[in-house]
């Protein structure tokens, strides 16, 4: 199976405009990837982890963006509780 690691995290501002979220990802070859395309590369068996000093985590998949009132769908993250860069949205920004 194939790994992807993920370095960046593209942002974009919410519809409902209150947040910024994960648009899209980048990997360490610099191929940006949208959620999209990530949670149906996980949908068809792949791994995506992130990378972030000495740090790293596995991507999942969620059905909505991890902001309550935000309803962009389909979703990913890591450990979203954490403040480290285990935390897909504290990737720095590509």
């Amino acid at each position: 199976m194939t790994t992807y690691t993920v370095t960046k995290a593209r942002k974009d501002l919410a519809a409902n405009g209150n947040h910024r979220h994960i648009e899209g990802v980048i990997t360490d070859g610099g191929t940006h990837y949208t959620r999209q395309q990530v949670v149906d590369s996980i949908d068809a068996g792949t791994t995506w982890k992130t990378s972030a000093g000495s740090t790293s985590a596995t991507i999942e998949k969620m059905n909505y963006c991890l902001n309550g009132s935000c309803i962009a769908s389909p979703y990913i993250k890591t450990n979203p509780e954490s403040a480290g860069m285990d935390n897909l949205e504290n990737l720095p920004e590509g």
